[in-house]
């Protein structure tokens, strides 16, 4: 059983991913146990839904062997 070693660094959440230093990287290898401590004011904002879209398909033939020709 391998000891952890504790690295403490501050970065930036990135669309979900976390940057790792250019100095630790060779450091943080395999399995990581992550720790994550967030200020409140950057805490990710929620996304806006998509808006409802509405498309008349009225006369539209569906052809699914053309569909899905590959």
């Amino acid at each position: 059983m391998q000891r952890m070693q504790a690295i403490q660094f501050e970065s930036i959440v990135d669309d979900g991913v976390i940057h790792i230093p250019d100095e630790y990287v060779e450091q943080v290898a395999g399995q990581v146990k992550v720790i994550l401590l967030s200020e409140a004011t950057s805490l990710r904002k929620t996304r806006k839904p998509f808006a409802a879209i509405s498309i008349n398909t009225k006369g539209f033939k569906f052809n699914r062997d053309e569909a899905n020709a590959r």
